[in-house]
């Protein structure tokens, strides 16, 4: 189950923090973070059942102010043919690790490993990495100026967001 797909329509922002492995009764599966354009934030941390099933151990709702919507809203709109030209999927080369699912005004986006990349560095150090990946790569760094810029919005309303933990208020979610 992929929460972000299932909402991706709905909502102007979203993130997913699934786990890389998965096993029966895992106590920590990840966690997600939905925006509605009227200013509903939903969070949610996840288990796995026997079955490997997903079930819910917190979640919560928030309502954002107005002014932290019109700053996402505008920097969406801000990266409008960034994000449109976006690939569902993201490969920077990495082997393994942690998975990232965004949505960006219904467009969904996943990564693994995702990291800013200096072009130059790669280019430099890895030549033959740089051709295979570099598309990839310009498409992780736009996907974390996104991100980066939402998730200072989102600081306003004491919303925390990283890539691998989310605190709102004093409260660690995850």
């Amino acid at each position: 189950m992929n929460i972000l797909k299932i909402w991706k329509d709905k909502i102007i922002f979203g993130f997913y923090n699934p786990p890389a492995e998965i096993w029966e009764e895992m106590e920590d599966a990840g966690f997600s973070v939905r925006l509605f354009a009227d200013g509903t934030l939903i969070y949610q941390s996840y288990s796995l059942d026997r079955k490997l099933e997903p079930s819910i151990k917190k979640s919560g709702r928030l309502i954002l102010n107005d002014d932290t919507v019109g700053k996402i809203t505008r920097i969406l709109a801000g990266y409008t043919k960034e994000i449109e030209a976006l690939p569902e999927y993201t490969n920077n080369g990495s082997n393994g690790g942690s998975f990232y699912d965004f949505v960006f005004c219904g467009k969904y986006v996943s990564s693994i490993n995702i990291q800013r990349t200096d072009a130059l560095d790669i280019m430099r150090e890895n030549p033959e990495r740089y051709e295979k990946y570099h598309f990839d790569m310009a498409d992780e760094n736009i996907i974390l100026d996104i991100f980066t810029k939402i998730t200072a919005a989102l600081r306003d309303d004491g919303v925390m967001l990283y890539l691998h933990h989310l605190i709102i208020g004093s409260n660690n979610i995850y």
